[in-house]
């Protein structure tokens, strides 16, 4: 999920910092797998709030992202959290949180624990506009 959020320095991108592995250190997206009988649209909403602690709103499908390592496709939407004051309670997956801004990208993709999330986080960056 490419949580946005609007902040004074321009828009804001959640990433989380892994605690388990694979990736363990390494920062992500909020992600996960689907569970039976559930969408991706529902999964994304799941995964993100079991992670971040944030309700959201999807904005839309920002790309399909191939992982030759894990042999997994992933579906990544673009979401903003409904309260955009409400803090980040990260659950046992992750160890830390950070919001990084557009111009930051390019320091933060070599600590991307995921090549398919690393580029989801660059076409990101490059994408013009806030929302």
């Amino acid at each position: 999920m490419l949580l946005e959020r609007a902040a004074g320095s321009g828009t804001e991108l959640l990433l989380l910092q892994r605690a388990v592995e694979p990736g363990v250190g390494g920062w992500d997206l909020p992600a996960g797998y689907l569970d039976p009988g559930e969408s991706f649209e529902q999964a994304a909403v799941r995964e993100t709030r079991e992670e971040s602690g944030l309700a959201v709103e999807l904005v839309e499908l920002a790309g399909v992202y191939h992982s030759p390592p894990a042999n997994a496709v992933t579906a990544v939407f673009r979401a903003r959290p409904l309260d955009p004051d409400a803090p980040v309670r990260v659950d046992f997956e992750s160890r830390d949180h950070a919001w990084i801004v557009r111009a930051d990208v390019p320091a933060w993709l070599p600590r991307i624990a995921f090549d398919s999330m690393a580029s989801a986080v660059a076409d990101w960056a490059r994408r013009p506009g806030s929302r």
